[in-house]
């Protein structure tokens, strides 16, 4: 399958555009933090952030055993926004992100391929609008959001997927801990302007800390309903816009010291519990009907958000066909898909990372993937995808 397809050409106006916003981001991120000193209690508050971002992959296999040709590309992530305080309970807030109209998964422009290839689409999207209530350990949203969940990673849950819907959080205590639950209904975006099908997600999350520890355990379910008659959903890769997903999780972290370095060790275990034995001959789902269970391990070390501070990690990745809706998960791990469209799942790899903050709001984030194919894609194909990729962000917000 060809790894991208776009429309648009090489622009040194779009990178000369680009290069001017990350300039003024960076202004504007320093006279924030003072405007901010000065207005405590200001009901507008104003918010961004910026991405920049190299990009390399090689090595990376097709089903019919062709290879990608290597790529090293620039990108760019632009985010920004308003968040309003009507009165101590309600808010309300819209933000406005860059990437393609046609991806929910993405907001990144590519501003200049080093090996000729394409750049953009130059494009930008509401991603986040929506009125917000919160009172006694309840917060529920109404609009455009991320679904209100807890996740350490971005196999099950992903932030930059966001849904028209509602959904909401009540937390309260229990013994030593604190229990919170989470429920949203949501309709499935397609692309940035269009929605096809529906999806309820509810989750209980349990937490506890004592003097240097503390844990997390958190059970989930995603079921999604997709809309085969809606010409929208044609835009999804492996026919997701023709299955029903009914998606259990369960996730357990683990927090602690060792010589003063904090760390933490996560699990994530998904199965799809949907039945597909009367898939369609010769379809995705026939195809994959029994690859439906998935795990990512994870460990980190050291700590973030301070100045001078170092994080290293490692995930591990299992991730059959099925085992998650691969339109609304991660689009970090391969480049498998086209120019708008990830299906992240029959994988399964390695990333190791690496966090250094510059200061509050500032850090280079590094992420290195090694990943291999579980199965062939589909009746047809005679290899197993491959795909390596290095990633180097430096992020700003402010």
């Amino acid at each position: 399958m060809p790894s991208s397809t776009t429309t648009s050409k090489p622009s040194s106006f779009l990178i000369v555009g680009s290069a001017c916003c990350l300039i003024c981001l960076l202004l504007v991120t320093d006279l924030s933090l003072v405007f901010a000193e000065e207005h405590d209690d200001e009901r507008f508050r104003f918010f961004g952030d910026t991405r920049l971002r190299i990009e390399q992959d090689w090595d990376s296999l097709q089903g019919d055993g062709t290879k990608r040709d290597d790529r090293l590309r620039m990108r760019i992530r632009l985010r920004g926004g308003v968040d309003v305080r009507i009165n101590d309970k309600w808010s309300a807030l819209v933000q406005a992100r860059t990437g393609p109209h046609l991806s929910q998964q993405s907001p990144h422009i590519t501003i200049y391929d080093f090996d000729g290839g394409p750049t953009g689409p130059g494009e930008f999207n509401f991603d986040h609008w929506y009125l917000n209530y919160e009172s006694d350990g309840l917060s529920a949203w109404a609009g455009r959001n991320e679904l209100s969940a807890w996740h350490q990673d971005d196999m099950f849950v992903f932030d930059n997927v966001t849904y028209a819907g509602a959904g909401g959080t009540y937390r309260h205590g229990l013994g030593a801990g604190d229990l919170s639950w989470h429920f949203n209904y949501v309709a499935l975006p397609v692309g940035m302007r269009d929605v096809s099908g529906a999806g309820t997600f509810a989750q209980v999350a349990y937490e506890r800390n004592y003097d240097i520890s503390g844990f997390t355990v958190a059970g989930g379910f995603f079921g999604t309903n997709a809309d085969p008659d809606d010409p929208a959903g044609e835009i999804l890769l492996t026919e997701n816009n023709t299955r029903d997903y009914r998606i259990f999780d369960l996730q357990l972290q683990y927090r602690s010291q060792a010589r003063n370095t904090p760390y933490e060790i996560q699990f994530d275990y998904s199965r799809n519990v949907k039945n597909y034995d009367d898939a369609a001959a010769g379809s995705f789902s026939e195809f994959h009907k029994d690859d439906v269970d998935g795990y990512v391990f994870g460990l980190l070390v050291g700590k973030q958000g301070g100045p001078g501070d170092w994080q290293f990690g490692y995930y591990y990745a299992y991730l059959e066909a099925l085992t998650v809706h691969s339109s609304y998960i991660q689009d970090d791990w391969v480049r498998w898909g086209n120019a708008n469209q990830v299906r992240a799942t029959n994988l399964k790899g390695s990333e190791f990372r690496v966090i250094y903050t510059i200061r509050s709001g500032m850090n280079i984030f590094a992420r290195l993937f090694f990943v291999d194919a579980i199965d062939l894609l589909e009746p047809g194909d005679t290899t197993k995808e491959t795909g390596n990729r290095l990633r180097v962000d430096w992020n700003v917000a402010f």
